[in-house]
């Protein structure tokens, strides 16, 4: 370990000197996204549920109706676009009680953990294991967070049906609204029961309802949240069966589970070939390693085999991520 300091001096200073402008250059993009959340779904509840005060004219229930189906329909196509979220409110949506100074901490631990790995462990020159240090610096804390988000609205999505069948039977036999969400963040599972806590917690410091639920669709972006935080909002303002209304959207959530359970049972076999796909060049790679090291070590040893590995490294993993879209689907 002494004498590989020894013999490559400039070249881990040099590599140093890079790690330091990559933690920079991380600092000063996550300083930068830190503006003010795109106001969107606020403005989409304020659009359906404002300007509605007063009583309807003799006659226009049918209208009435009718204008709020379409004002609901065209909310929940606008959330379908893209929300502009700060970084620090996708680390609260993956459940992860990180500040932004943390998530620089760990970019640059698992950086230089990447970095011994490459230019000791592999035996590659410093300035080329500096980029590809970088690149998985970067890279591995963020896709931590991606799929943390991605398990955590899972759960919620699952247990979600559950906190409207108590509403909607609560709001039946006549218990209001607020008792039927502190049953909901007693009684249910995680992460139902923190989210509807902090719901109440909003509510308890003075915020409307709407709001408290437009603050729960920011921090949990699923369609069944906004269109939620939509139907409280409009039973707020103008009324109307929120029972009926909960209730039709638990059955929605229950088909879409139903039906993504059969698209995974059918597509279980296009998914195995994609990752065998996916895996047979480092499987092969590492079978070399072992068996002929001398075979393989013509790659990790020079300076065209290491741009080659990298290459290969990026069509790779350029590969993997289009096989991943292909055999993802969406319900």
């Amino acid at each position: 370990m002494l004498e590989f300091i020894q013999e490559n001096q400039a070249a881990l200073l040099e590599a140093a000197v890079f790690l330091s402008v990559f933690v920079l250059v991380v600092a000063l993009m996550l300083g930068s996204s830190e503006k003010a959340s795109d106001s969107r779904l606020k403005k989409r509840m304020n659009r359906v549920a404002g300007g509605r005060s007063g009583r309807p004219a003799p006659g226009s229930d049918a209208i009435d109706a009718e204008l709020r189906r379409r004002q609901i329909r065209s909310a929940m196509k606008d959330s379908k676009g893209g929300k502009g979220t700060t970084f620090q409110t996708q680390l609260k949506q993956a459940g992860l009680d990180w500040s932004k100074k943390k998530f620089v901490l760990v970019c640059l631990g698992t950086a230089l953990a990447a970095f011994g790995g490459l230019s000791v462990g592999l035996q590659l020159n410093p300035m080329m294991a500096a980029p590809g240090a970088a690149f998985l610096g970067l890279a591995l804390p963020y896709f931590f967070v991606v799929r943390a988000t991605k398990v955590r609205l899972k759960k919620f999505s699952n247990e979600f049906p559950a906190a409207l069948d108590i509403i909607v039977r609560g709001v039946s036999a006549g218990l209001p609204l607020s008792e039927c969400l502190k049953t909901i963040a007693n009684e249910t599972k995680e992460p139902v029961r923190s989210e509807f806590q902090m719901l109440l917690n909003d509510q308890s410091v003075g915020m409307p309802l709407e709001k408290a639920a437009h603050r729960l669709a920011v921090r949990v972006p699923l369609a069944e949240t906004s269109f939620f935080a939509i139907v409280l909002a409009v039973q707020s303002r103008s009324g109307g069966s929120l029972s009926e209304i909960l209730n039709n959207l638990s059955l929605v959530v229950r088909g879409r589970k139903m039906l993504d359970a059969q698209i995974k049972t059918m597509s279980s076999e296009a998914k195995m070939s994609g990752r065998m796909i996916g895996a047979m060049p480092m499987l092969v790679a590492g079978a070399l390693f072992y068996l002929s090291p001398e075979y393989i070590t013509v790659l990790t040893g020079t300076s065209i085999g290491q741009l080659i590995l990298g290459g290969c490294a990026l069509w790779m993993f350029t590969g993997i991520m289009v096989m991943k879209k292909m055999i993802n689907f969406d319900v």
